[in-house]
């Protein structure tokens, strides 16, 4: 996988890693700015770079802006996962799936990874977040 970072090439908002990562804060701020925030494959958080990890990303970057649109510090932070989650569907019906649980990784039946992702990738989760639904 390669990282479409070269926007941010002159180094100016921050170094970037050798990999072209951006390195963030467990608030997933760029490291040296208390306002600017790197969602996504982008982050140097060391986990794979995965959809499900950047819609949680999301979630502690919007709870942290959030707080200080509010005058609060921002304190939600993200902690990558011991163990990966993934979500692949094949088809309406099937798939196969890992989420981390208590005692290590659970794997999930083809109709909990279906139930999830299968029917329709998380666009109706988007359409409704966005009023398009």
């Amino acid at each position: 996988m390669r990282i479409n970072s070269g926007y941010l090439a002159d180094g100016r908002l921050t170094p970037r890693t050798p990999q072209g990562q951006v390195p963030v804060t467990e608030t997933l701020n760029v490291r040296g700015h208390g306002h600017v925030y790197a969602v996504g494959d982008i982050t140097d958080v060391p986990e794979t770079k995965r959809a499900g990890y950047a819609m949680q990303h999301a979630e502690v970057v919007a709870g942290n802006i959030a707080a200080q649109l509010r005058g609060e510090k921002a304190t939600a932070e993200y902690r990558a996962a011991s163990d990966p989650m993934i979500l692949l569907p094949l088809g309406p019906r099937g798939g196969v799936g890992q989420l981390p649980g208590p005692g290590g990784p659970d794997v999930l039946p083809a109709e909990t990874v279906a139930e999830y992702k299968g029917a329709d990738l998380f666009t109706g989760r988007f359409a409704e977040l966005f009023g398009t639904a």
